[in-house]
């Protein structure tokens, strides 16, 4: 899928999605997600994730229902979530997009553009909020954006459950020809978008089915990756969400 969903229409309905949700200015939230393959013996190597088996990456951004407006489609097992976003056209567009800082909102006396959401494994920047390094002493306002992102955030893992539930060839693994992979999960993906657009419901069983799958291997890292201008936005949002929570 291709990222030119960015219309000035979508990026407007998605920022009041995750408005409603508790996070101000978010477009979406970027996350990867490990798929089991076969691949072919001169790939495997690449393949082999942190985990210890053979996986592709589907890497997505996910708006507020759920639906997946990007997906990027076959990066190896070994790589981490941060290098496939920045090398993906993902990444290219978000930073030349005019309609995400033309967007812009004053928040808490700072200007806050349309970003997307991620763990900490991603690189902190205006475009890209995470959340604060874990510390025993955070102030109540850093827990509270934390806290805030968190739950933004879970429209993606919630999208790959889903996916799983409802196909389970994604959580138990593919067994066709590698050349097949990447056709299958898109497809995958795209009935994934219908059945939500349709409200076909998830059947408890068959998200009961996807504890059994494999672990994912958790990519994320609490490096502090400072980055003044994005810190000023992030301070500006924690005091925004502390606000919000108060009234």
């Amino acid at each position: 899928m291709s990222p030119n969903y960015l219309t000035s229409d979508k990026i407007d309905e998605c920022v009041k999605g995750f408005e409603a949700i508790g996070f101000p200015q978010c477009l979406g939230a970027i996350d990867g997600c490990h798929i089991e393959i076969k691949p072919p013996a001169p790939e495997a190597v690449d393949h082999h994730n942190y985990k210890g088996w053979y996986s592709t990456v589907l890497f997505a951004l996910v708006d507020y229902r759920y639906r997946f407006t990007y997906v990027n489609i076959g990066s190896a097992g070994r790589c981490n979530d941060s290098m496939i976003y920045q090398k993906s056209s993902l990444a290219k567009h978000i930073e030349a997009s005019a309609f995400l800082q033309e967007k812009a909102k004053e928040i808490s006396g700072v200007n806050v553009p349309v970003m997307l959401i991620g763990d900490s494994a991603f690189r902190f920047s205006k475009k890209l909020m995470k959340p604060y390094p874990f510390s025993t002493v955070a102030s109540l306002e850093q827990r509270t954006f934390n806290y805030n992102l968190s739950k933004a955030r879970r429209v993606v893992e919630n999208a790959f459950g889903h996916l799983k539930a409802r196909f389970r060839i994604i959580g138990k693994g593919l067994d066709s020809h590698h050349k097949n992979n990447s056709a299958i999960i898109m497809s995958c993906c795209i009935l994934h978008n219908i059945l939500n657009m349709h409200n076909s419901a998830i059947n408890e069983n068959w998200e009961l089915a996807t504890n059994e799958q494999r672990e994912q291997p958790d990519t994320s890292n609490s490096s502090a990756d400072f980055n003044q201008s994005a810190e000023q936005i992030r301070s500006a949002i924690a005091k925004y969400c502390v606000d919000r929570n108060e009234n």
